[in-house]
């Protein structure tokens, strides 16, 4: 344990010297484009040429990884020393950005006047003694990360129970309301939603749920702005689009027009040795499908299927044959000029399966 301790350490002295020698080449760069633009006459970025965004990086911190996380019923203490430790593993993987999942079923990570405490985090009789967003937002403020505040938004107390009804005013106001609380209290850097819209068994026509689910997501969209440009919206669809559109996620019109979202980071949990007959290359053929439908050039970024490696299934072989599926689908990302992606989710960065995929990932993205 102890040796694996100091690995850990010297693992993560390593890395952070060498993202302080991208940092301080990056500022070099920097420095001497702004001194050539100056001797030229011309004024960089301010005069509508604009700096290549930085790659996002990030990891979903979901309700269902919090037990594993050591985030469950424990003492303020216990949960920033466990929450510190996760943080930290990011860091050595690289991660610049966290979703943190604060409403999965009409509840809140956080300490909220509206809504119940997630008992994911927190299911004792006497009230929790802190706030686990705030305690998130600081460590992600400590270790250069930005924390944006992930949401379902019409998913109800249980998957058993009703969704709120799309259609209904009543339900985008609720929706509204939650996002509010969160904006107004908490730093984050933006709201995020996943692919749970309208329930697979819906009677409700496509477009009817399409247009149900634009009206709700163009309203989210401005009240997210209207606490600040700067903060992002944006939503992680299901990889399949036709699948996408059944469950009422407008993907192409949020595709090929403004207003809707910041990005879209569609989960394309597939390697491209998936045994679907429709499609040769799983991963590049589904990817090349998102880029081609991107008319308005929106931030496409990719969730990855962290928790599938090391799997041996029969539908997608490719994760129990290879070690490398992470590096070479976020190497493959890189040279088609998607701006970052996303792995599912946390609780795997402690998972014994998953090890060399992560090492082997890990080689790629400091490669950058």
């Amino acid at each position: 344990m102890k040796k694996l301790k100091k690995k850990r350490k010297r693992r993560r002295r390593n890395i952070r010297l060498q993202q302080r020698r991208i940092r301080i080449l990056t500022a070099a760069g920097i420095c001497l484009l702004l001194a050539l633009g100056i001797g030229a006459g011309i004024a960089i970025h301010h005069n509508g040429s604009q700096e290549k965004p930085a790659e996002v990086r990030a990891l979903w911190v979901a309700y269902t990884d919090f037990k594993a996380l050591g985030l469950y019923n424990k003492s303020e203490e216990e949960f920033r020393s466990n929450a510190e430790r996760l943080f930290e593993q990011a860091e050595d993987y690289a991660v610049n950005t966290v979703y943190f999942h604060v409403r999965a079923f009409r509840d809140a990570a956080y300490k909220s006047e509206r809504f119940p405490m997630s008992r994911y985090i927190w299911d004792r009789k006497k009230e929790i003694p802190y706030d686990p967003l705030e305690i998130m937002i600081s460590l992600a403020k400590k270790h250069g990360m930005e924390l944006h505040a992930w949401m379902n938004p019409y998913r109800n107390r249980t998957f058993e129970k009703p969704i709120l009804n799309p259609a209904s005013e009543q339900s985008t106001e609720e929706i509204l309301l939650c996002i509010r609380e969160v904006l107004e209290h908490y730093d984050v850097a933006g709201i995020h939603f996943d692919d749970y819209f309208y329930k697979e068994d819906s009677k409700v026509s496509v477009q009817k749920k399409k247009a149900n689910v634009d009206r709700m997501v163009k309203a989210v969209y401005q009240e997210v702005k209207a606490y600040g440009e700067k903060l992002q919206f944006g939503i992680s669809p299901a990889g399949n689009v036709g699948y996408c559109e059944s469950l009422g996620a407008d993907v192409r019109t949020w595709l090929q027009r403004r207003g809707y979202v910041d990005y879209i980071m569609p989960q394309i949990y597939w390697t491209d040795k998936h045994s679907a007959a429709w499609r040769e290359k799983m991963f590049s053929d589904t990817l090349d499908e998102w880029m081609d439908m991107n008319e308005a050039n929106i931030p496409l970024y990719v969730g990855l299927a962290l928790y599938r490696t090391g799997e041996k299934a029969s539908d997608d072989p490719g994760w129990g044959k290879s070690n490398t599926n992470l590096a070479r689908q976020v190497a493959q990302l890189r040279e088609k000029g998607c701006g970052g992606f996303a792995l599912f989710s946390a609780k795997d960065f402690l998972r014994k399966g998953a090890q060399k995929e992560l090492e082997n990932y890990q080689k790629e993205v400091l490669e950058e």
